[in-house]
């Protein structure tokens, strides 16, 4: 699977943490928003379902590239394979294969029914369900490309939060402390430090 821009120059890992993280990344890339993407999936090398939501999570992605750029949004994809029941409760897969933009299920009211080749792959008896995909009322096998693409637009431009505005207020401007840092004491260039 194609990645996006992803941020991160190095990572770090506290000692005894499995929760916690740090990432370095430059200021430039302070301001810049991430979209979050989990592709979950049971098997994307024989069921049908997967590898076309797969490539259609590719083809989604690429056609949204060059509307985030400009809005200065980045996507990360983590591509899960889901390959145990442990793995599957710690992911809290419900169904197979599963989308998540920023945590949430792009389609939490999703419906199965049984998928052949899944059926083929699992030695128990009776049928394997998948997910079915259903847009503008009907049902598809696997996401339609543009209904992934409005989701990820939809996820990089939300409506706009009041710790948005905060946060809007707060570039507006920078204190006189760090405008000195810089050898100018405030933002009109007046004064500031010779060091």
């Amino acid at each position: 699977m194609r990645r996006a821009d992803v941020v991160t120059t190095t990572m770090q890992t506290f000692p005894d943490s499995t929760a916690v993280s740090v990432v370095e990344t430059s200021a430039t890339e302070y301001t810049r928003e991430t979209v979050t993407v989990d592709f979950l999936y049971l098997d994307n090398e024989s069921c049908e379902r997967c590898i076309g939501t797969e490539q259609a999570l590719e083809t989604a992605l690429t056609r949204v590239e060059p509307i985030l750029e400009p809005l200065d949004v980045s996507v990360v994809v983590r591509d899960i394979h889901v390959d145990t029941l442990a793995a599957a409760k710690a992911t809290q897969l419900a169904v197979s294969p599963t989308i998540r933009i920023n945590g949430r299920d792009i389609q939490s009211d999703y419906r199965e029914n049984n998928c052949e080749s899944c059926g083929d792959l699992c030695a128990c008896p009776g049928e394997i369900d998948c997910r079915l995909w259903h847009y503008r009322g009907t049902e598809h096998t696997t996401p339609p490309v543009e209904f992934l693409v409005a989701a990820l637009v939809q996820a990089a431009v939300p409506e706009q939060s009041s710790s948005d505005i905060t946060r809007e207020k707060a570039s507006e401007g920078i204190s006189a402390n760090v405008a000195s840092f810089f050898g100018d004491a405030d933002a009109s260039g007046a004064g500031g430090c010779d060091c």
